[in-house]
């Protein structure tokens, strides 16, 4: 029995190969196409990585400036910070001097001479004119009003620097507002054109397998009448699908692999426009024995699915 089965399988794997090479035009149109596919697939994949992974880290820079009134002694800023320790969203707080605040003004500042020059005469008119602050991490950007309103209550209002509220990072927000928007845009084409792309494979697929049943409906007829079991004549189509799908998946992780190695430095230069590619990069080149693996599943299960179709469709038992 054993031996048997494995007769089966074997010419059931040997036509099914055989269907495959065979259809020279059609194999070539569902293999391009399932390829497409799989590439439209990954790149979805890279896209939504890549920009969950920028979001993340524009948030993590986004804080709240607390600026305090000068004199105010050491304990009453660790009154006051103490305070903002125990808000659930708050992660770290780090404390600006004045002369510490002076040195990064004019290091963000040193290529602008005007900045540079307002600054000097400030600083020679009332010495040091930039406050004191208290930079307040979190992890919810979407609650930084907690921060400051519990700043400005009346219990610690009179330690804050008048006329300067507390302040966030205004332009980190909008950068995370435009990234999120972004995100959602490509988010949606991608599975839009994902869906397109592997209902066209389906149809593609599902029609190979439907012209090869016709074509061989002779042959098939006599195996049913000298009493080959219906999996046997299943067998050899549902094979031939499948192999559209490993077929696809290797031509679609050469050309990936490919990109990823012949232009690492290209895909490298979105860091510097603040766009976080490193991680997304990372997975692909460590794990390439889990990557390559899923394309072809998601090809295989493409494949069968289609065929399957098709088989019920238009392979009768009868």
């Amino acid at each position: 029995m054993n031996r048997r089965w494995r007769i089966t399988v074997r010419r059931v794997l040997q036509y099914g190969f055989y269907n495959f090479m065979r259809n020279a035009w059609l194999t070539t149109a569902a293999t391009v196409v399932m390829s497409i596919t799989l590439m439209v697939i990954v790149s979805s994949f890279m896209l939504r990585m890549t920009f969950a992974d920028t979001i993340d880290v524009i948030r993590s820079r986004i804080d709240v400036s607390i600026y305090l009134k000068d004199g105010i002694t050491d304990s009453e800023r660790a009154k006051l910070t103490t305070a903002l320790k125990q808000l659930p969203i708050v992660t770290s707080i780090e404390y600006i001097s004045k002369d510490q605040a002076l040195a990064n003004f004019r290091q963000q500042n040193s290529s602008d001479k005007q900045q540079l020059s307002a600054i000097q005469e400030l600083q020679e008119l009332q010495n040091n004119p930039l406050p004191a602050s208290l930079r307040v991490k979190n992890n919810d950007p979407n609650r930084l009003k907690e921060v400051s309103d519990l700043a400005t209550s009346s219990q610690y209002k009179n330690l804050l620097a008048p006329d300067i509220p507390p302040s966030n990072s205004g332009e980190r927000r909008d950068a995370i507002d435009r990234i999120a928007n972004w995100s959602r845009t490509f988010e949606t084409a991608s599975l839009v054109a994902s869906i397109i792309f592997v209902v066209i494979s389906v149809l593609i697929i599902f029609n190979t397998i439907r012209m090869a049943i016709y074509n061989r409906k002779d042959e098939i007829e006599m195996m049913r009448l000298i009493g080959a079991n219906p999996s046997f004549i299943r067998g050899p189509f549902i094979v031939e699908a499948i192999l559209y799908g490993v077929f696809a998946a290797t031509i679609c992780s050469v050309l990936l692999y490919a990109l990823l190695l012949t232009q690492p430095q290209s895909l490298t230069q979105f860091s510097s426009q603040g766009i976080q590619v490193e991680r997304t990069l990372s997975v692909f080149h460590n794990f390439p024995y889990l990557v390559v693996p899923a394309l072809a599943a998601i090809g295989i299960a493409i494949g069968f699915f289609s065929s399957s179709l098709a088989i019920r469709r238009y392979l009768k038992d009868g």
